[in-house]
């Protein structure tokens, strides 16, 4: 897997926490276990073992996500929420624009989503040349981004081997990570198809701003002006990694292994993925070393600044003790995530901060509409966050099966 090398290398872990009594916001249900699927058969799991579940959410409250169907024609896809009304936007066995049918979802089974409601995924396919791709989907078409077998665009001789973690704007551009053979070597890459045509942001082994090059690759983010921004691994005598910031023929280093932090000592590792928003700020965890703090969400907009970090109060009780996998960012540069509470009623909340300090939207515990309790955010927890403000996370039974399986969604005050 793509992911596979940079997880090795960049590990997975913002400032007060004002409105420690705020009143929690209501969770709305997107979709639940057992629920009709569309087309026949019922939702059964919306996660893949060893990966977390990311159900992203755009301003107009819709939700994507990716789903197994027991007992309907389908076995797997990908689904859209809009309110109560799901529509399915690709299935197993749809068929795939050029040729062939889709094959499966499950090895990428995260999409992306824009405000036009159009889902950026990749997917296998079978009964075609491609054995996989990159598409963009909506209720009323689907068109294919890239293909595993076609010409590498920027790479001598190369060729796509596989495609994964597509991002998407409201443009309908998409940035992708890609394994390129050429010869018996392969590489990572980061591509960007805009405007009908593919370009290579930048390859292993390109030099990179600082000093030695590009080793391995982060999933992208991009906004809406076409910024990609990314975590990577470099190699050389240079920082041994760092957050980058691409755009156009223009790759810059804004925050390297071994800078510096606000709080004392330096960034040791940062996410395997970082938030991006259409102003240009990029949110991300690290750990840090000889610090007073073990580690903290961080943005970085017009300066470096910590938004919350661990031992720091949490609203309604204890101190983080631990943040899930990366940040999400609002627009307006509100940071959400998920984390674990020392000392608190909940042992586990998705917050929302920004301007007016730290909000808990959604513990563990906490009721849940049509039934049940909130008991887990699963093993990779993860809140995903829209322009707008509004939070998508997963729920999950616990070891012995207690508690909601499914997907909801936090609305920001303007839609509550």
């Amino acid at each position: 897997m793509l992911r596979a090398c940079i997880a090795v290398a960049l590990a997975a872990l913002l400032s007060p926490a004002g409105s420690l009594g705020a009143e929690p916001p209501a969770i709305r249900r997107v979709v639940v276990t057992g629920q009709p699927a569309p087309g026949g058969g019922a939702f059964d799991r919306f996660s893949v073992e060893s990966l977390p579940i990311v159900a992203p959410v755009n301003d107009k409250g819709q939700v994507a996500f990716f789903a197994t169907v027991v007992r309907g024609r389908t076995s797997e896809g990908f689904f859209l929420a809009s309110g109560a009304r799901i529509t399915k936007i690709a299935a197993d066995g749809d068929p795939v624009p050029g040729g062939g049918v889709f094959s499966g979802f499950g090895r990428h089974p995260i999409p992306a989503l824009n405000n036009a409601g159009e889902l950026a995924f990749a997917a296998a396919i079978s009964g075609a040349r491609a054995v996989e791709g990159i598409f963009v989907a909506s209720e009323r078409r689907v068109r294919v981004v890239a293909l595993a077998g076609a010409t590498a665009p920027g790479i001598p001789s190369g060729t796509l081997a596989s495609v994964d973690v597509p991002a998407i704007n409201d443009r309908g551009d998409v940035a992708f990570l890609a394994s390129v053979r050429r010869g018996r070597e392969s590489l990572e890459a980061i591509y960007l198809h805009a405007g009908g045509k593919t370009r290579k942001v930048v390859a292993q082994g390109d030099p990179t701003p600082a000093g030695g090059s590009f080793a391995a690759f982060g999933p992208p983010s991009i906004n809406g002006s076409g910024v990609i921004a990314f975590g990577a691994v470099v190699e050389g005598r240079a920082a041994p990694g760092g957050v980058f910031r691409a755009k156009g023929d223009a790759v810059r280093m804004i925050v390297a292994a071994g800078d510096e932090t606000p709080d004392g000592g330096i960034f040791a590792k940062f996410s395997e993925r970082v938030a991006l928003n259409d102003a240009g700020a990029v949110a991300f965890n690290a750990i840090l070393k000889n610090a007073p703090i073990a580690g903290a969400i961080y943005v970085i907009d017009d300066r470096l600044r910590r938004v919350v970090g661990l031992g720091d109060a949490a609203p309604g009780g204890g101190v983080f003790s631990h943040f899930g996998l990366w940040p999400s960012l609002s627009a307006m540069g509100t940071v959400g995530f998920i984390a674990s509470v020392d000392g608190a009623s909940a042992p586990v909340a998705a917050f929302v901060t920004g301007l007016d300090g730290t909000t808990k939207v959604a513990a563990a515990g906490d009721g849940l509409p049509g039934g049940g309790k909130l008991v887990s955010f699963g093993l990779y927890p993860f809140a995903a966050m829209s322009n707008a403000g509004a939070v998508s996370f997963a729920a999950s039974p616990d070891a012995v099966g207690a508690g909601a399986e499914g997907l909801f969604a936090v609305d920001p005050p303007a839609r509550r």
